[in-house]
């Protein structure tokens, strides 16, 4: 028989390379983080070789390291999908966070559209307003406009252009023939002002010297704002489509710009026990992104 390494050590070092956490593989494995570490020199010792690079608190996997896990997560995911086949699974939680100006008025209100179908996935759902706020380490799958953490993989929601958007009262005020024409009202800038600088430029206007800008610090805040009737925002279809069927808010896709950053994602871990859950919820999220009927 061929040898095996010592298998508590195998999962031990399995959850960290895929973790690249010590701490967060022993919370993982309901052990200290000391038996952890004891755990990966055995099997270092046993190979031979060092399996992680330690420097101050970051870790990566050595070349050897990599050479193993790459075999060890192949086996442990193909172990993970018989044993799912043979027990009764419970359901399976993936940690989800999204950005707020897509969490609030489309994300959330869909969920239970997703649940309807998928009642063996649940969700534990957070959401924070920038990238640098939260830990990408702690969740399964990420939704913005943020750029894809270290070991995540994306995909593109949808092509998404910006526009103005503004109450009913205050869209009869606006000739939809002229862009000029919106210049002549307050307008509320997520971006100090960038937004429209830009929108302005790509539409080939000078910036009037009256020209009022009221600042806000998401996105978000200026669309529920601009349901006041005193202002116009720029905004996407994820913030405003349903308040626009609703008719609580008109919108003027004719001068619509792009956006640089303004492009949504939604990133994912490559290698989880849980790929096929996460596939599902992804392959959820780009459809109903892409379905503008669906909710």
């Amino acid at each position: 028989m061929s040898r095996l390494p010592p298998l508590r050590a195998v999962q031990a070092f399995e959850s960290t390379a895929r973790h690249l956490s010590f701490s967060r593989a022993a919370e993982e494995l309901y052990v200290s983080q000391s038996a952890v570490s004891h755990q990966i020199r055995i099997l270092e010792e046993f190979l031979g070789h060092s399996l992680f690079s330690r420097k101050n608190k970051h870790i990566s996997l050595t070349q050897e390291g990599d050479t193993f896990y790459s075999v060890i997560n192949d086996c442990f995911q193909k172990m993970a999908a018989v044993t799912n086949s043979l027990v009764k699974q419970e359901a399976v939680c993936l940690k989800v966070i999204a950005q707020t100006s897509i969490a609030v008025d489309w994300l959330c209100p869909r969920l239970a559209n997703f649940k309807q179908s998928h009642n063996e996935i649940e969700l534990s759902m957070a959401m924070a307003s920038q990238a640098a706020s939260f830990d990408s380490e702690e969740y399964d799958i990420i939704v913005g406009t943020w750029p894809a953490p270290d070991g995540f993989v994306s995909k593109n929601l949808r092509e998404e252009l910006w526009y103005p958007v503004c109450s009913p009262s205050l869209y009869k005020k606006i000739d939809p023939n002229d862009p000029q024409s919106l210049l002549g009202h307050r307008l509320y800038s997520s971006e100090k002002g960038e937004d429209w600088r830009m929108w302005m430029h790509q539409h080939c206007i000078s910036k009037p010297s009256n020209m009022e800008l009221q600042y806000f610090s998401l996105a978000l805040l200026a669309v529920k704002t601009a349901l006041g009737g005193e202002g116009i925002t720029l905004s996407c279809g994820f913030m405003v489509d349903d308040l626009i069927k609703q008719g609580l808010l008109c919108s003027l896709p004719q001068f619509s710009y792009t956006l640089p950053w303004g492009h949504y994602h939604v990133h994912y871990r490559s290698d989880s026990y849980f790929g096929k859950q996460i596939e599902s919820f992804v392959n959820w999220l780009v459809q109903q992104a892409n379905n503008p009927e669906a909710k």
